[in-house]
């Protein structure tokens, strides 16, 4: 529990810090350990993605079977496995290291920030899960296929490697759980007094074309059910932002009238 009225020496903050990253360190470990026990059932379910972009493209559905994951190098295997095992032990760990974080600053903070940040913790980590299972169920599997199926086969044929698949799921899942984190960023940014809500609301045009731009060069399929599946989300995300904001501007003038 962060306490209201802490003040530590230097010396003393500084063997909290070492003791914090020590408590987090270990905790990776144990965490990594485990991910290595465990990576065949990890490597399979990132593989699942790629199995449903095999069944989309096999004949006679689709043009051709983009193949199995390969890997050039001896080593690729088991770096993958070493690599997946890693983004394991940080995303089951995340929320003690999380914990330790607040732990380490929230003394430092005042009683009204810590409120805010109390506030703010678990929207922000339900919107990013959000975020990473919406990369990860409904990305990946619209934007796979029309990557794989880009260029004609006449022309290249895919040979894809497990070490640029993995990358490529984990950056697209990581960028979607960001992307979900907008309504939070506007209100912070509302709140702070950096930008007004009625410039946020006169962009809407703007975030609109872009939203839509994304979504119809991740799903470029003549299905137009498909390109809505990822813009909605995207434009529901934005109208929630605003209406955050207006809470934002009346706590913010609430503020402003307790100073005078």
């Amino acid at each position: 529990m962060v306490r209201d009225d802490v003040r530590m020496p230097l010396r003393e903050h500084l063997n909290e810090l070492r003791r914090t990253l020590i408590r987090c360190a270990v905790v990776f470990v144990l965490l990594m350990f485990v991910g290595i026990a465990i990576d065949h059932q990890l490597l399979e379910f990132l593989n699942e993605p790629w199995a449903r972009t095999r069944a989309a493209l096999a004949p006679p559905n689709g043009p051709r079977d983009p193949g199995p994951l390969t890997y050039i190098g001896p080593g690729e295997g088991m770096l993958a496995a070493l690599r997946v095992s890693f983004l394991f032990a940080v995303f089951a760990g995340s929320p003690f290291f999380l914990w330790e974080l607040w732990r380490f600053i929230g003394v430092g903070l005042l009683p009204r920030e810590r409120a805010a940040v109390r506030r703010g913790f678990v929207p922000a980590v339900f919107l990013f899960v959000g975020g990473l299972a919406f990369g990860f169920e409904v990305l990946l599997p619209l934007g796979l296929p029309a990557m794989v199926n880009y260029l004609d086969p006449s022309l290249a044929v895919s040979s894809v490697t497990i070490g640029n698949y993995y990358g490529f799921v984990v950056t697209m899942t990581l960028i979607m759980g960001l992307v979900f984190e907008l309504p939070l960023v506007m209100w912070a940014i509302v709140r702070a007094g950096l930008i007004e809500r009625r410039t946020l609301a006169t962009s809407r045009k703007v975030v609109v074309l872009g939203s839509a731009i994304f979504a119809a060069v991740i799903t470029p399929s003549t299905d137009p059910w498909s390109m809505l599946l990822v813009l909605g989300p995207m434009l529901l995300l934005y109208e929630v932002g605003l209406l955050l904001c207006l809470t934002a501007e009346r706590a913010r003038e609430r503020a402003a009238r307790a100073l005078d």
